[in-house]
């Protein structure tokens, strides 16, 4: 009897976890590291966007408008995640590695842009460039995963990949938070160097998409176009990325949005404070640095194991160009923690400090490359010994940074400092790495359109909980909750329409799994953008309590500058920075942005539920006709 269309949804037999993990292809890796590296890039990026584009021109910002940052973010969407589409179809046709290529230089001029132009269209045009690469590079990655997993292991391999893009999305806040400390251009310009390392992998995989004959349905690139839309209109195809479209509108603004609410209404001072006096014994610093530790050890030695393959080839087989990554490697082990833990005090902190230890790192790398090239050390030495070397490295300097740091939390506590908010939303990222996997193996369990319902009601709840949160722990509560429906929701939706794709248009079918982005991203950026320039912003608020409570003329209220209007309503009230805040908050209510996007996150999950019995029933039916037959 023939399956129904869909029918590979449901959870196939497994074995145990360490066999599907073991039985991953070689080139499953290799794209997932290429991911990790271009998502540290990404959301290096992407977490401080929010609060770069509104920030007074006084502090290094552009100082645009919520409606600007509304406007930017939702062409940035459209582009990003609708261009997919049909780039998924070009991947398939023209092979997943060229996509790559081509994407990896878009995003290299999209970040330099990004760096240097602050008008509006000077920035509008880099993220677009930055989006085209990232919608370009995006189904040449999937495609390859979904062309490379079996059914069988297919929840824990999307499981990895996602646990994997988490690193890099859990490190690229940390770099960007560090670097725009010192200039706001080296954030940028860190991500366009990071992204470039991608250009090193590409010789060390075989391209999928030669495994297959051309579909004919990608005969002509005009073929390509009118297959990619005809696919899109596939009742599954469409109806589930409409109702999952809910779901992202909520999604996105709490990487969009909630970066402000947090800068704005969030008093994380709590958190500094408890974290500052559970580092002051050596349990917690300890603990954490183990994690730290952890996490570094696996992505150097990740990345000699994957470029130099001593499981399935000879140290003499190895190709000179693999010694590259194993010079990346080394200067993540043994230059990378010394730069940046601070073991290199005689550098001015400057850009010639910037520059000195860039140059430090680099001559690490390169010099360990060209030793372990002549020297032919295995591929197992390299890659347990960079390890080791990694890890231990980053636990020791993260334990003493930490154990170091207790006395100035403190202090920054007691003087009301607050905690940058792209480091809270860093707790995403940081549980999926530590827990994606878990989640990934308990979801293989359940059918994915089951997981994605599940995913969606948590996350909905922690998102409004995160939202509307005045304290920093409860803020860190419901981002610790919605990551947890994230893990359940998010990887599922790949794995999903990777079953009804026909051989041949994984890319393309890849390609869909950003439509339902698309639609939420779009309308959520401008609901939020408008919305929160006139009902949530603080500055803004703060300006309209001037004029209508306080007699001010809106002509005065307005020459104030940006970063300086919340102090001024300050010294009027006889109150500090945090007061205003509170008075502001509890007069104007912007929280309730909030409630209104929870509703459509509710909505969104009774649209799937419905869609879920509407599949099932169709399947039933088919199964009964079939067998009939």
């Amino acid at each position: 009897m023939s399956q129904p269309e869909g029918a590979a949804s449901a959870p196939a037999q497994q074995d145990g976890l360490a066999a599907q993990i073991k039985d991953l292809d070689s080139r499953f890796w290799i794209v997932n590291a290429m991911e990790m590296f271009e998502r540290l890039a990404y959301y290096g990026v992407r977490a401080v966007a929010a609060i770069y584009i509104v920030l007074p021109a006084s502090q290094g910002g552009p100082e645009l408008s919520h409606i600007d940052k509304g406007t930017i973010f939702a062409w940035w969407a459209a582009v990003q995640s609708l261009l997919p589409m049909f780039t998924g179809g070009y991947a398939d046709r023209y092979g997943h590695k060229k996509t790559i290529a081509v994407a990896i230089v878009l995003k290299v001029i999209g970040y330099v842009m990004m760096a240097y132009l602050k008008d509006f269209w000077g920035l509008f045009f880099g993220c677009m460039f930055l989006a085209a690469g990232t919608a370009i590079f995006k189904p040449g990655v999937q495609g390859t995963l979904a062309a490379t997993m079996k059914p069988k292991n297919a929840s824990v391999g999307w499981g990895i990949f996602y646990q994997l893009v988490n690193i890099g999305g859990f490190l690229g806040p940390v770099v960007a938070g560090l670097l725009r400390q010192m200039d706001w251009s080296y954030v940028f310009l860190s991500c366009a160097v990071i992204v470039s390392i991608n250009f090193f992998w590409l010789p060390f995989y075989k391209d999928p998409s030669d495994d297959f004959e051309p579909d004919e349905a990608f005969s002509t690139p005009l073929k390509v176009l009118i297959t990619s839309v005809v696919g899109l209109f596939k009742p599954r195809v469409f109806f589930f990325c409409i109702v999952f479209s809910g779901f992202w509108l909520m999604f996105n603004q709490v990487f969009d949005l909630l970066p402000n609410v947090i800068d704005d209404w969030v008093d994380t001072s709590d958190v500094i404070g408890v974290l500052g006096t559970s580092f002051a014994g050596p349990v917690v610093p300890t603990l954490l640095a183990l994690g730290a530790g952890l996490i570094y050890a696996i992505l150097c030695g990740s990345l000699v194991l994957l470029s130099m393959r001593p499981d399935r080839q000879k140290t003499s087989e190895v190709a000179t160009s693999s010694y590259a990554i194993v010079g990346i490697a080394s200067a993540l082990a043994i230059g990378l923690p010394i730069s940046g833990f601070g073991g290199l005090e005689f550098l001015p902190e400057s850009t010639l400090g910037v520059v000195g230890a860039a140059l430090i790192v680099c001559g690490v790398g390169l010099v360990s490359a060209v030793i372990a090239r002549l020297s032919g050390l295995s591929g197992k030495f390299l890659t347990a010994s960079l390890a080791v070397v990694g890890g231990v490295s980053a636990f020791v300097l993260t334990r003493g940074t930490l154990l170091e740091s207790s006395g100035e939390l403190v202090r920054m506590a007691g003087a009301g400092e607050q905690i940058p908010p792209e480091w809270m939303i860093n707790l995403n990222p940081g549980l999926i790495i530590l827990t994606m996997i878990f989640f990934g193996y308990l979801s293989g369990k359940v059918r994915p359109l089951v997981s994605i319902i599940v995913g969606m009601v948590i996350a909905t709840v922690g998102s409004v909980i995160a939202g509307t949160a005045v304290f920093g722990f409860i803020c860190l509560g419901g981002i610790l909750v919605f990551s947890v429906g994230e893990m359940l929701s998010s990887p599922k939706k790949m794995e999903y329409l990777s079953t009804l794709a026909p051989p041949g248009q994984q890319g393309l079918f890849m390609g869909y799994a950003n439509i339902p982005s698309a639609i939420g991203w779009i309308t959520g950026s401008i609901y939020a953008g408008n919305k929160y320039e006139e009902h949530g912003d603080k500055v803004n608020l703060a300006r309209k309590h001037l004029v209508n409570e306080l007699g001010m003329s809106q002509e005065a209220a307005d020459e104030i500058d940006r970063a300086d209007v919340v102090a001024a309503l300050g010294e009027r009230l006889d109150m500090t920075a945090l007061e205003v805040q509170q008075l502001l908050f509890e007069t104007y209510h912007p929280e309730e942005i909030w409630y209104d996007i929870g509703l459509i996150g509710l909505a969104s999950i009774i649209g799937m539920v419905i869609y879920d019995r509407v599949v099932r029933h169709l399947d039933r039916d088919k199964s009964k006709g079939t067998a009939a037959a």
